[in-house]
């Protein structure tokens, strides 16, 4: 279009000087290609595909194409008479040959976009002919955003194995992403929980025999957390925002929905904004040539002009979106952000949005630039999952072209069979919660006949195998050498480069050191060595298995992965004894008990070996043994009757020795507590209940909350952290303790815990009242509200039916 403008804006100047020297006899000037003209040798070059017209008439073909040419006439003629860029000719050409492989068929949908897209470009080109500013720039502003919703208005649904890649409308595919606000730089030492995530297991540190003063301690150190708020709030209160997020946690889809929502008028802004409606340009930071972020590259990167650029900058309208600062380029990796910082300095009033991996060392603080409010992407809830993979699912049948409804029943049929596996894997939830994984889950279960592989080793093959298909579908130039490698030797060689990260005990290493390991292994799958830093840069900006998660430094895409593979390659090189030597570090925990579950693992060779290890006690090895039959493909009855005879000496604990000993264990002694939850005694229940409330074991939840209506007592000391608890407490109680970190991490959780109040024990209420009056945080004080009104209310109307009306028993009387 800055030809078209500037030619339009020279014709009012040089209207009088033409007509001048055509009376002066002076020679006329060459003629402008007419719009037919240009049509004709498009549609010559063009041609039409014989297989798209297929058994039509010919003089149908004919009239089809006649239609088509005269549709698109129509658009050209739309524009007036100024000249027709080369850009617009590039679409022009493009548009025909789409239109020629589908034989030209009537009622086009691209036809009708094309010639609203040259009316509206002619009112930008009068504007400027007449010189008239203020309505150039409007009439550009309705181009461009339609431009920018239809560049990054859709969401591609990837994994679906179709002929073709399959997009859907973000406002069907897409989950409203949280973040975590940060006022400044955190470090190890003074976080309480990781991002996003539960405060850690023991933060019920001070030992309390009222279970009322044990929660009000507990809602004092929760009050301490920062809030999750939704990443367009956190815009709307922060102008300039450096939002961090780990490799495949949906930043550059967050990236294109504030673009789309932005370009629609929909975004929240403050409303001390003189002009809300902000205009977003989308800048990849990948795609920048150099360092500048001046209007001009803004303008190349996000496809407009400069004098637009400069212009929505000026008036303090633009929404600058930053995408990928750790993909800059190695020698302008460090210039960007002060490039930014520089033009966000220059036009006051503009917003920014600046989007990177964690740049630092993990648990080090990490520097915010000046000005700049930095926000954490946090993983999904479990709600959130859910909603993640209702939205997927509707996308999917949505791609099969069938009627809207009966998508919907499909994809909720699909949806509501996923949800429900993965609420009953823990290991499957731990992986949903970035929107990567979810959406690999999501291909897995779908592709499977709508089914999960209950065993985690089954699991973790069929995710990475769908990784491994993107990275082959991702076109890799041809002769990369990447593309060299089959699905068998990028396994092979990533199972080797993750057993030697977990001897190492690291879960990302610098990218020389990745090249290097690398190195060492690709002779033995019959490549060279130098092809190892040729692969590591052709991964570098794609999500799969191996991802940059920092600048420079490389990680597996979900530490589960590492552990998967660093349990194949131990399994293939045979090393029990090499396994079974790491039983009491928990870093290796993951490992032995996936490694049991390959094929040829002679998981009954690793169990009895982590029984030997504990001898006559009942420790690590006994748990990672009863864990080891959870994932083996088989294992005997003697064998699983002697586990479980071993872990009846544990659980219920009853010492505190035994209760610490079972919460250091952490979730490894999850299911081991959970099966013993129904046969123990009063007293070992409540001991259960408070290891489960210690260990955050989130899958109990549903087990745990039907306690709230039992309102056995216990009358004899039971087991906790550092005591015997003497005071007597109902099971019923017991509940309300693990329940009471639930109530801000799920919704879903929440709404168990209220369907769980009208037959609950009085017992609950009084804690419920104590807690509610104490309760800082406002949103959680509604809920324990909430809670006591559900309560209330069921027992108010059981009261009423139970006591008849004096004149009900006057007439029975």
């Amino acid at each position: 279009m800055v030809a078209a403008v500037r030619e339009a804006k020279a014709r009012a100047g040089k209207g009088k000087a033409a007509r001048a020297k055509g009376r002066s006899g002076a020679e006329p000037a060459a003629a402008v290609e007419s719009p037919g003209a240009l049509l004709d040798g498009i549609f010559t070059a063009v041609g039409e595909s014989p297989q798209a017209g297929g058994a039509l008439p010919e003089i149908v073909r004919k009239n089809r194409r006649e239609r088509a040419k005269r549709r698109l006439l129509d658009a050209l003629a739309a524009r007036g008479d100024y000249p027709v860029p080369e850009t617009l000719r590039g679409e022009l050409r493009t548009l025909v040959e789409r239109w020629a492989q589908k034989g030209f068929e009537d009622a086009f949908a691209e036809a009708d976009a094309f010639e609203i897209r040259c009316v509206e470009e002619r009112a930008v080109l009068d504007a400027a002919a007449r010189g008239d500013e203020e309505a150039r720039f409007a009439a550009a502003e309705r181009v461009y955003r339609r431009e920018v919703e239809a560049r990054y208005g859709q969401i591609e649904i990837r994994g679906l194995q179709l002929s073709a890649r399959v997009r859907q409308d973000l406002e069907i595919a897409y989950v409203p992403l949280h973040v975590e606000v940060l006022s400044e730089p955190r470090s190890a030492s003074t976080s309480t929980k990781m991002a996003g995530g539960k405060p850690k297991a023991g933060a019920r540190t001070a030992k309390h025999k009222d279970l009322a003063t044990m929660l009000r301690a507990l809602a004092q150190l929760r009050a301490q957390e920062r809030p999750r708020v939704l990443a367009t709030d956190a815009l709307k209160a922060h102008p300039r925002l450096l939002l961090v997020g780990e490799p495949g946690s949906g930043k550059s889809t967050l990236v294109a929905y504030l673009a789309t929502r932005a370009a629609r008028g929909e975004l929240p802004v403050p409303a001390a904004r003189t002009h809300p409606a902000l205009i977003p340009f989308v800048v990849p930071v990948r795609s920048l040539q150099d360092a500048a972020a001046t209007p001009e590259a803004i303008a190349h990167a996000a496809g407009t002009e400069r004098w637009f650029v400069e212009a929505a900058l000026r008036h303090g309208r633009a929404l600058l979106l930053v995408d990928g600062l750790d993909e800059a380029r190695t020698d302008v990796g460090g210039k960007v952000l002060p490039a930014v910082m520089e033009t966000a300095d220059a036009h006051p009033g503009n917003h920014v949005v600046v989007t990177t991996r964690p740049v630092g060392t993990p648990g080090k603080d990490e520097i915010t630039p000046g000005g700049f409010t930095r926000a954490r992407l946090v993983p999904m809830t479990r709600d959130e999952v859910g909603v993640f993979i209702d939205r997927w699912c509707l996308a999917a049948e949505l791609s099969l072209n069938k009627p809207h409804r009966q998508a919907e029943v499909d994809a909720r049929a699909a949806a509501d069979d996923l949800k429900e596996r993965v609420r009953a894997s823990r290991a499957i939830e731990k992986l949903a919660q970035t929107t990567l994984l979810c959406s690999v889950i999501c291909v897995v279960h779908r592709f499977l006949g709508q089914r999960i592989p209950e065993r985690r080793v089954a699991l973790y093959e069929a995710i990475t195998n769908v990784l491994l298909y993107e990275w082959d579908r991702a076109k890799f130039p041809e002769g990369t050498a990447i593309g060299k490698l089959d699905a068998h030797a990028k396994r092979a060689l990533l199972a080797r480069l993750a057993l030697s990260m977990h001897e190492a005990r690291v879960a990302e290493l610098p990218a020389e050191e990745v090249v290097k390991r690398l190195a060492a292994h690709l002779p033995d799958l019959g490549f060279p060595e130098e092809d190892a830093s040729a692969i590591v840069a052709e991964i570098r900006d794609r999500n799969g298995v191996l991802v940059e998660r920092t600048a420079g430094a490389f990680a597996f895409s979900h530490l589960t992965f590492q552990e998967y593979l660093a349990a194949m390659e131990l399994v293939n090189l045979h090393a029990h004894d090499q396994l079974l030597r790491k039983y009491k570090d928990r870093w290796w925990h993951e490992v032995i008990v996936l490694a049991a579950g390959f094929p040829g693992a002679h998981a009954e060779k690793i169990i009895r070996g982590l029984l030997t290890k504990d001898g006559e006690s009942v420790d690590a090895g006994t748990m990672l043994a009863a864990q080891c039959t959870e994932t083996a493909v088989e294992v005997r009855k003697p064998l699983r009757r002697e586990i479980e005879n071993r872990v009846a000496r544990l659980v219920p604990p009853e010492s505190p020795k035994e209760f610490e000993t079972l919460v250091g264990l952490g979730e490894l002694a999850g299911p081991v507590l959970l099966r013993a939850l129904d046969t123990a005694s009063t007293e070992g229940k409540a001991s259960i209940i408070m290891v489960l409330s210690e260990i955050r074991y989130e899958p109990a939840t549903r087990q745990v909350l039907r306690f709230l209506k039992d309102p056995s007592r216990t009358k004899r000391p039971f087991a906790d952290s550092g005591e015997m608890i003497a005071q007597s407490y109902t099971l019923a109680e017991c509940a309300v303790v693990f329940a009471h970190w639930l109530l801000d991490e799920s919704e879903t959780a929440f709404s168990a815990y209220l369907d769980a109040m009208p037959s609950a024990d009085p017992s609950v209420i009084r804690i419920l009242r104590v807690i509610a009056n104490s309760e800082k945080i406002p949103r959680l004080r509604i809920k324990y509200e909430a809670l006591i009104s559900r309560y209330e209310a069921a027992h108010a109307k059981t009261s009423s039916s139970a006591s008849p009306s004096p004149r009900r028993a006057a007439r029975s009387g």
